[in-house]
């Protein structure tokens, strides 16, 4: 398996700050962190397959559903078929989403060194016993060779390979991903879920969010952090709530996804915030949609894909033109 090869360190309070908080989803002994600057480590459809055999519906659409966020409310069961969870050791450590039969998007500071990862998805609750629940081995992953953990953190994205196809289900089906044209504006609302915080028992959590481009986001983080830099770059995309809602460790990795004409498409991954749901602070997310070149290359250069893998991830990309191009 891919590693994200040597850290190296850097200068800044505030580098060093934002580094070693994302870090706390694995110094810490639960796996989760506390509040500072962290990572935060639908088209109608055919009848879906079922689960098994190792193959999967070609004309499966994407960003369909049937159906430990701060301030967030239990999602309802197949409400978000694409959420996974990227664990270690049967622990959960970040989120992600399915994009494809055999690939997961997730952020890159999730991913350290040569670590066993699985997959778990088709779940609400972590420790599950549901016959819909599916564990895969991850294969490989492909990281940003630009991510950068040092000060400010950048081009944290990351892709993991699953180590078999799976089948599409009510329960399991991959999000929809942006063209590189699109633009997601400002004040959509937006959800994230995830697992962050997590407790036994803990369900997946939902919460609601506004968007904020990255220019407003950098003034509004900068001021706050009295940064004479800027402290977000473009190819993130910012995420708040007036209601205290917001990502948490544990939540890293997981999806930041929109509703466009009854299709769900992921605009942003989680990446870092200061704190969890603090009142003005918003939460910074990877921009998907920025990043759709890298993606479109790091799956068809990736010798273990195989025909359908890409397929699969073609097809989520998709959508249509007046979906996708804003004004």
């Amino acid at each position: 398996m891919a590693s994200p090869g040597v850290l190296q360190s850097g200068s800044g309070s505030l580098g060093l700050l934002v580094w070693l908080l994302a870090l706390q989803p694995w110094l810490s002994e639960a796996l989760v962190g506390g509040e500072g600057a962290q990572g935060r480590s639908a088209l109608p459809s055919p009848s879906p397959p079922t689960l098994g055999g190792g193959r999967e519906d070609p004309g499966a659409p994407c960003g369909h559903r049937t159906s430990r966020i701060v301030g967030g409310r239990p999602a309802a069961e197949k409400k978000w078929p694409w959420q996974v969870s990227l664990q270690v050791n049967q622990k959960h450590i970040c989120g992600g989403s399915l994009i494809g039969s055999r690939w997961v998007l997730t952020a890159a500071h999730c991913i350290f060194g040569h670590v066993e990862y699985t997959v778990k998805m088709g779940i609400t609750q972590l420790q599950q016993t549901s016959t819909m629940a599916v564990t895969v081995p991850v294969q490989d992953i492909v990281i940003h060779k630009h991510f950068n953990p040092i000060g400010i953190i950048e081009n944290d994205i990351a892709l993991a390979l699953l180590a078999f196809p799976v089948n599409f289900s009510a329960s399991i089906q991959p999000v929809c991903l942006p063209e590189k044209a699109f633009m997601v504006q400002a004040g959509t609302e937006c959800w994230v879920t995830g697992w962050g915080k997590w407790v036994p028992g803990a369900p997946l959590q939902e919460a609601e969010l506004n968007i904020l481009r990255y220019e407003t986001c950098n003034e509004v983080l900068s001021e706050k952090l009295e940064s004479q830099f800027d402290v977000v770059k473009e190819g993130t995309v910012c995420a708040i709530s007036s209601k205290g809602k917001d990502a948490c460790q544990g939540d890293s990795g997981g999806p930041l996804v929109c509703e466009f004409n009854n299709s769900w498409v992921q605009v942003g991954i989680v990446s870092w915030g200061i704190g969890c749901g603090r009142s003005g602070y918003p939460g910074v997310y990877t921009e998907v949609s920025f990043y759709k070149d890298w993606l479109i290359a790091r799956v068809s250069k990736t010798s273990h894909t195989g025909s359908t893998g890409y397929f699969s991830l073609t097809l989520c990309l998709v959508l249509p033109w007046s979906i996708l191009l804003t004004p």
